[in-house]
């Protein structure tokens, strides 16, 4: 069996999928929901890793769950938390946070933590930024829109973002949202008309179906009679994009791309879009109150009750993935990688209101297939500084690299097959984290 860590040694590069737009789903003699996820499994040419990024807007304190810090005098613990262990995974325990617990003993085997984390700065935009894309440009497509993009032909939404940050850059055609009052769900259906402040009206039913399919062969022809290379890439393109408008309108008697604003109220929707073949990534976001995890007072009531909310979405996540069959693998849990990160961490004391304030070093969790799970990668100083790592073997190395965001996202695309090198300079991905 080559593994994804031979494969990125000898330079290769993940594989393409095959096209098979404008295959109408009523054509095929199976339900809709049957009948689209045969037809995403036929378009692709090889297994592929599906990706789900869970994102906690505002900062949230490692030392809360992933950092345990109970020896370190320069950090300020919670009164009532203990030290933990699932597996090899060492965490912070406390009673009000039974879910932490629940989850790491139930998916320790496909975890990795990575602690010390840095993220180069204590803005929340530019923290976001870096942690997502590597950069502070707004413009860098980020890591889910890069891993959408590769054969984003094959999905009809490659990256779904139901919440959270989103940076496609110059990727926007492989990005959508579903928008925070339904708006995806309110084009599908046509409610959208009525949603605007000039109230339209549109054609019937068999007027718009007969328009449908007049378009879906005009740009069939127009692909099929492109006369130089630059029009053949355009028409092709747009026959796509016609192709994928129809599997959309199929979608919404299929899905509903309706969500919510914590990751229990997401599940669903994340799952159907990868089951289904819609999506490759989808991006979820555990936001919590109104200022999310940004904690400047009262930091332990505030984020204990988050923590605890963020895990149970995760254990209902996972337990809906391992629920499900995959599209190559027996379930989606075999085939999904979660990543579940913060722009930023807090700072390792309390300030003068009981709260933290903002700090450039902070954790990850990934959890899923290929991967050395039931570890934890790097460490924080007795400064609360991030420890350097031995990227070859995810040792702690003081001469090693730093464990930063960018090293975080080649080692993703590292995972997905993709070389990191296309996209990322100057860091190598964490080669000790690849089964």
């Amino acid at each position: 069996m080559i593994s994804r860590r031979s494969v990125l040694r000898s330079g290769a590069t993940g594989f393409a999928g095959l096209g098979l737009a404008g295959l109408g789903l009523a054509t095929l003699g199976l339900s809709p929901r049957a009948a689209h996820a045969a037809v995403s499994s036929a378009k692709s040419g090889a297994s592929d890793t599906k990706f789900v990024f869970v994102f906690a807007p505002g900062g949230w304190d490692p030392t809360r769950v992933f950092a345990d810090e109970f020896s370190n005098g320069a950090v300020d613990m919670e009164a009532g938390a203990e030290r933990g262990t699932a597996g090899n995974i060492g965490f912070v325990d406390h009673a009000e946070r039974p879910s932490v617990r629940t989850f790491l003993e139930a998916w320790h085997a496909r975890t990795v933590v990575l602690n010390g984390l840095m993220v180069r700065s204590i803005a929340h935009e530019i923290c976001t930024m870096i942690a997502m894309t590597g950069t502070t440009s707004g413009l860098t497509p980020d890591w889910p829109a890069i891993l959408a993009a590769v054969d984003r032909d094959r999905f009809t939404l490659p990256h779904l973002v139901l919440g959270g940050p989103s940076f496609p850059g110059d990727l926007g055609v492989a990005v959508s949202r579903t928008g925070s009052n339904g708006q995806l769900e309110a084009l599908l259906s046509g409610r959208s008309r009525t949603m605007a402040d000039v109230v339209t009206g549109g054609p019937n039913a068999p007027a718009e179906s007969l328009m449908d399919r007049y378009l879906s062969r005009r740009a069939a022809a127009r692909a099929a009679g492109s006369r130089s290379a630059v029009d053949a890439a355009l028409a092709a393109q747009f026959k796509v994009a016609v192709d994928h408008a129809a599997e959309l309108k199929d979608l919404q008697y299929i899905m509903d791309f309706t969500g919510g604003t914590d990751v229990a109220d997401q599940v669903q929707v994340a799952v159907d879009a990868l089951s289904l073949g819609v999506s490759r990534c989808v991006t979820l976001a555990s936001a919590g109150a109104v200022l999310g995890w940004d904690t400047h007072a009262d930091n332990d009531n505030q984020q204990s009750p988050l923590w605890e909310t963020l895990f149970s979405g995760l254990g209902q996540l996972m337990q809906a993935l391992a629920s499900t069959p995959g599209t190559s693998e027996a379930t989606l849990a075999d085939e999904t990688v979660v990543v579940v990160l913060s722009e930023m961490g807090r700072t390792p004391k309390l300030n003068a209101f009981n709260g933290k304030d903002h700090w450039p070093y902070t954790s990850a969790m990934i959890v899923g297939p290929n991967l050395v799970g039931d570890r934890v990668i790097g460490g924080f100083d007795r400064s609360f500084y991030g420890k350097s790592i031995d990227t070859v073997t995810g040792d702690v190395d003081e001469g090693g690299q730093v464990l930063s965001a960018e090293a975080l996202g080649a080692t993703l695309l590292a995972i997905a097959d993709v070389d990191p090198r296309e996209y990322v300079d100057g860091v190598d991905p964490i080669m000790g984290m690849l089964a």
